[in-house]
């Protein structure tokens, strides 16, 4: 990737993050996440890498299984840079602490048309005109919580991770069908093709950026310690669903073991992107079978085991059991003092 087309500019602040703040390179379709802990940058690195190539590897199949879907996208990682090797100057001068750095594609922001909407929709009408026109506000990308609805006290006040939940995407008159389904065969994917849980994993609308489909990313194996990176220029690609953020997950085999351990509390632990049994039944059973199904064409091109095409709907049982144990569970009886 050639950086210095635009060394001009500097970075622009466009999102803040558990692992570190993210930024734009202004005329351009990157975006630059810098943060402190380098290991969990590089796991970030590493398995975004390796859930965009397993999304290519099984595409083609996906459509052929799914034909009424899209499949979501993941970002592209080209770059990774050590501290040593990252150039602070073009960084806002409070963010200029030692850190390492990814460089992938930019989720562009929802259009200008969809912003509005969600502020004339859901923005107290004394906050809109300036939220209309806060700069900060353009970096609109969208969370999809199919697991909640929201809360009667509700106040919004920035469209940066917006949160559209369920109920709030009926109201709208979104597929929501749709983006289950979408969820599902992504969840699938990662799951059974990329091998990896999935943790702390996030699940945003925004617009797609107009680089190929098609590229081979770089993905490092997992005694590798962070080295610097780089990945060639390649040369066009509506609102889209997106997959990122993979610093906290971790790779597993597709073992009974790995779903009680690290599958479901990936799955419980996350922030309410997945449909649940006990938010909305009918939505849950549709994104299960489209999980099953995403799952079994995946397994079965590989060449899968009868006993490893059980895992899916073995991982979706676990799952509705541990809901079902949470639901039943009563503070007053449960809890024991000494």
């Amino acid at each position: 990737m050639n950086l210095s087309k635009n060394e001009e500019r500097d970075y622009v602040v466009i999102g803040l993050g558990s692992c570190g703040s993210v930024f734009e390179v202004p005329g351009t379709e990157i975006a630059v996440k810098k943060g402190k802990d380098t290991k969990a940058l590089w796991n970030d690195f590493r398995l975004t890498n390796a859930v965009y190539n397993a999304f290519e590897e099984v595409r083609f199949s996906l459509r052929v299984t799914f034909p009424e879907n899209t499949i979501p996208k993941v970002p592209f990682c080209s770059t990774f840079l050590t501290p040593k090797s990252l150039d602070l100057r073009r960084f806002p001068s409070s963010h200029h602490e030692a850190g390492a750095a990814l460089f992938m594609d930019r989720i562009l922001p929802l259009p200008q048309a969809t912003r509005e909407a969600l502020i004339d929709t859901y923005f107290d009408p004394e906050t809109r005109d300036e939220a209309k026109n806060d700069q900060e506000n353009q970096a609109c990308l969208v969370r999809i919580y199919l697991g909640e609805n929201e809360s009667v006290d509700e106040v919004y006040d920035s469209l940066r991770n917006f949160p559209l939940r369920l109920n709030m995407i009926e109201d709208l008159g979104l597929d929501v069908a749709a983006l289950a389904d979408e969820m599902a065969i992504a969840l699938a994917v990662i799951h059974w093709q990329a091998q990896v849980d999935a943790m702390d994993a996030e699940f945003v609308l925004g617009s797609p950026c107009t680089t190929p489909e098609i590229r081979q990313a770089q993905e490092p194996a997992a005694d590798e310690e962070p080295h610097d990176v780089h990945t060639p220029d390649f040369p066009k690609r509506s609102v889209h669903m997106w997959v990122l953020d993979f610093d906290k997950s971790k790779k597993i085999e597709p073992t009974v073991d790995a779903i009680h351990e690290s599958l479901v509390p990936a799955f419980i632990g996350n922030d309410p992107y997945y449909p649940r049994p006990d938010v909305d039944h009918d939505l849950w059973v549709q994104f299960g079978n489209t999980y099953t199904k995403a799952s079994r064409t995946i397994l079965k091109r590989k060449g899968a085991s009868s006993s490893m095409l059980k895992l899916p709907q073995l991982f979706l049982d676990a799952v509705a059991a541990k809901i079902k144990e949470h639901e039943d569970w009563d503070p007053a009886k449960d809890i024991v003092f000494g």
